[in-house]
């Protein structure tokens, strides 16, 4: 699969694939889903991180994510881009996604039936209460995962990242990264 990506987005770069208005409409599709999805990220109640997401949040954000592109968005537009570099790179990046569902429904499953406790009110208060529920979530997200399921959803969210940015480029027609 990553030479087939390579391969877009070498004739991508060339100029030799100059994605059309409704190959555009595609790409943009799934920026679309993925900003909708981080706006209001699942589980919501936990705490704000200045760092942007959670990596429960995350993960939650691409399951969802490649379900509305495998239920809604791809059978819109498979047919009628049929043989489309972006229908290909949109799927590639359905599938370069799967391997962190498991960890999306397990996270959120062990969220949603025991979260790190909040603190005592009398312990903290105002910033130091939310310094702490930081605090409490980062060691509950890392005692989730061991360091091999950590790199397994490291490497499958670079190569999302990856294919994104080819996506990116072929929407916005900004190829000289």
């Amino acid at each position: 699969m990553a030479d087939e990506i390579a391969a877009v987005e070498r004739a991508l770069v060339r100029g030799e694939w100059v994605p059309g208005q409704e190959e555009c409409a595609l790409g943009g599709a799934l920026f679309e889903c993925r900003d909708r999805l981080v706006e209001n990220p699942s589980p919501a109640d936990m705490p704000s991180s200045e760092r942007g997401l959670w990596l429960t949040q995350t993960l939650v954000v691409q399951a969802l994510l490649v379900c509305e592109l495998t239920d809604e968005v791809l059978p819109r537009w498979r047919e009628r881009l049929a043989g489309s570099p972006m229908v290909h790179l949109v799927q590639a990046y359905g599938d370069a996604a799967q391997p962190v569902l498991p960890y999306a429904a397990r996270l959120l499953a062990a969220w949603q039936a025991s979260p790190p406790p909040a603190p005592a009110a009398d312990l903290v208060a105002g910033e130091a209460e939310q310094d702490t529920r930081f605090w409490d979530a980062h060691h509950w997200e890392e005692a989730q995962l061991s360091p091999a399921e950590r790199a397994e959803i490291e490497l499958a969210l670079h190569r999302c990242g990856d294919i994104a940015t080819v996506i990116y480029a072929a929407v916005t027609g900004q190829t000289d990264y």
